[in-house]
């Protein structure tokens, strides 16, 4: 079967000492259903080790940037606690609608479940801190740099349409839906470890939210 991401190798970031980082692509999702699922990440790195691989995290199917995998089981627990640790820094970029009138916010609301199958804020949730910074806006569009230090799933995603800016290409927690863009223009840029010693991995801007960026007149030069 043809690997659905033939630029596998180019996306390595880093490969030592039992750690796999690699800048995901979107369309496919960091883990499947089972081992043998080819829509992942994880299978095909698995095939290129010629072993197992086990993810430290997950990043939704559609975003794009660093993720962390290990070649051992023993050092998935060591990695997890290290990202999950209020020392770690994670960082993302996104493309939102709107432009907010601050230039920092903290979002701090919990998040669960709203009903049988759907998240968002509830006040009887998980906590949740998301920190937002405008790099630059256009009126309809912004560009943000956002900081995690939990890691719910969907966060940055439903903290995002709390306050009023969801993504460019959110389907959940718009209404409508946005289809200017194809995926939820989220990327994870960096992120910075001190345990077991400090590890920082970065990955470079997704191509086709540059091209995003270009069309919403955002300047992605003043990322730093």
């Amino acid at each position: 079967m043809e690997s659905p991401i033939p630029d596998l190798e180019q996306r390595i970031l880093l490969e030592e000492n039992d750690l796999l980082i690699v800048d995901k692509p979107h369309n496919i999702p960091t883990s499947g259903k089972s081992l043998d699922d080819h829509d992942a990440l994880q299978y095909w790195l698995m095939q290129r080790h010629g072993g197992m691989v086990w993810a430290v995290h997950q990043l939704d199917a559609d975003t794009t940037g660093v993720n962390l995998f290990v070649t051992k089981k023993k050092k998935v627990r060591l990695y997890q606690r290290a990202l999950a640790s209020r020392f770690s820094t994670k960082v993302y970029l996104a493309i939102v609608h709107g432009k907010p009138s601050w230039q920092s916010f903290e979002c701090r609301e919990p998040i669960g479940y709203v009903d049988e199958r759907s998240l968002g804020v509830a006040a009887g949730g998980k906590s949740a801190h998301s920190v937002f910074r405008v790099i630059d806006s256009s009126g309809r569009y912004s560009l943000l740099e956002i900081q995690i230090t939990t890691g719910r799933t969907h966060q940055i995603r439903i903290h995002l349409s709390h306050v009023g800016f969801p993504l460019v290409g959110e389907e959940w927690y718009r209404t409508p839906a946005c289809t200017k863009h194809p995926r939820q223009a989220l990327h994870a840029a960096k992120v910075v470890l001190l345990e077991p010693v400090r590890q920082e991995f970065v990955a470079p801007f997704a191509k086709d939210l540059k091209e995003l960026c270009e069309r919403c007149s955002l300047h992605i030069d003043l990322v730093q």
